[in-house]
């Protein structure tokens, strides 16, 4: 299968007088040099990434159990200690991989500065402190690296190189933004000082759908990034007013678990599938869909990715597990075998050539879990809740707000009256079952975290 290469790119030249072949500045070509290994790894066997996985997280876990405190107690240091061997001295299995104690975000959120690494190697880069949105409980106090950010750009770039983006467009965002508007003149770190690009235009995902609408109208954008229930929402706006974007050509997504329902919309809407990937805050890229295909590629060159079940074991194909993550270069707060919290399952090898593990689909997060009078817990499959037999309704989540009552919030272009409530609550009632009390609730905003980010669950009880 033919594939897009770096030299693909409309590189920039720093030498004056010289347009091509370009001349990068040094960040440049380091980014260069990175492209031209990721796309001869991503061809690897599964059985070779894995084995230089091994070899990464042997040097991570060296540098852990020396200087960052938290894994020094919790291994009991350097030499075999609880680890039943020594990181400084003997090879690093798949076996002996799977025997490290599971990390969670409660103990490291414990940890608290014991989680940071008291020295790191200069070569690293500057250290960055992060936080997470902190949709439960208290957000978690990370550390990133200039060499885990400079990771971050370079699987942005191979997602722009995989899906053949044309970067010398507009690029349109919508999505949580300090600001109201931004106006930028190339893409983002990913691609400034490196590549010629169009210009990027954002906007707050705050605004109401039909300001979007009409600024996206105005600004006429070759591609658009947003979270998927946003664009979801654009979606029905434009095919119920019967308008197009006849320059846009890519459409990308962030953040939030994307739905068939969504795929299927934007389809509909703007003639265009969907692409999206799977990043955390603290953890960077995990995932990025494949080209032509709707499932997601591992970035197994950045993080280690392993899908567990309730007993800790890997799960086989087509079956969810538990998103546990080992973020190979991030020295300054080392994640090891780092329970995320998200669910996601695992699919068989691509036919695309890449040799990269295969997510079938970002299942969700475990606060999306509906708690049951019982004390289990259970998806609560709000994709699959028909909401079409009331006209009108543009939105929906559903909480649960006890152990047996969930409140349904509609968001609707009229008022709804009882026999509309009725209606919806027999769509619930039809994918849920009943043993819980159901309200219907008008609302003019759906519930969105400080990121922005919109779960059609929201589960206010625990579990």
């Amino acid at each position: 299968m033919r594939r897009m290469a770096a030299s693909g790119l409309p590189l920039r030249s720093t030498v004056e007088g010289i347009s091509w072949p370009a001349f990068p500045d040094p960040a440049g070509e380091a980014m260069l040099a990175m492209i031209w290994q990721l796309e001869r790894s991503e061809r690897f066997t599964p059985a070779r990434l894995r084995s230089l996985q091994m070899v990464q997280v042997r040097a991570l876990l060296r540098h852990a159990a020396i200087h960052v405190p938290f894994y020094a107690e919790l291994w009991g240091g350097m030499g075999a200690g609880r680890l039943g061997f020594d990181p400084g001295v003997d090879a690093l299995t798949p076996k002996r991989f799977a025997a490290l104690p599971l990390v969670t975000r409660a103990m490291l959120e414990g940890a608290g500065e014991r989680a940071f690494s008291t020295t790191l190697p200069p070569s690293h880069g500057t250290v960055h402190a992060g936080l997470t949105a902190g949709t439960t409980g208290s957000p978690l106090h990370f550390r990133a690296t200039g060499l885990t950010q400079f990771m971050w750009r370079a699987f942005t770039l191979r997602d722009h190189l995989w899906h053949r983006r044309d970067l010398s467009g507009k690029l349109a965002a919508i999505r949580r933004m300090q600001a109201r508007r931004a106006q930028e003149p190339n893409w983002g770190l990913a691609t400034a000082g490196l590549c010629n690009t169009g210009p990027a235009v954002g906007l707050n995902v705050d605004h109401e759908i039909v300001e979007q609408a009409a600024w996206l109208v105005e600004q006429d954008p070759h591609s658009l990034i947003t979270h998927p229930a946003n664009l979801y929402a654009l979606a029905g706006w434009f095919i119920g007013h019967g308008m197009k974007l006849p320059n846009l050509r890519d459409i990308r997504t962030v953040s939030d678990r994307v739905t068939p329902e969504q795929r299927a919309a934007c389809r509909v809407a703007f003639g265009l599938p969907l692409v999206d990937s799977y990043s955390t805050r603290e953890l960077g890229y995990l995932a990025l869909q494949c080209p032509g295909r709707e499932h997601y590629h591992v970035q197994e060159e950045g993080v280690l990715v392993e899908l567990l079940d309730e007993k800790d074991r890997p799960v086989p194909q087509g079956a969810t597990g538990r998103v546990v993550v080992t973020s190979l270069h991030n020295f300054a707060m080392p994640f090891v075998r780092y329970d995320t919290g998200d669910y996601a399952t695992a699919g068989p090898p691509c036919d695309c050539g890449r040799g990269l593990a295969v997510l079938a689909r970002i299942d969700g997060r475990a606060r999306n879990l509906m708690s049951m009078p019982d004390g289990s817990r259970r998806w609560p499959g709000c994709e699959l809740i028909d909401l079409d037999g009331v006209p009108g309704v543009r939105g929906f989540q559903l909480v649960q707000v006890a152990i047996d009552r969930l409140e349904l919030h509609v968001v609707a272009a009229r008022p709804l009256g009882p026999a509309d409530d009725a209606k919806l609550e027999a769509a619930v009632r039809a994918s849920l079952g009943r043993g819980f009390d159901l309200t219907v609730l008008s609302v003019e905003h759906l519930l969105h975290t400080a990121d922005g980010r919109f779960e059609p669950f929201v589960n206010r009880v625990g579990g």
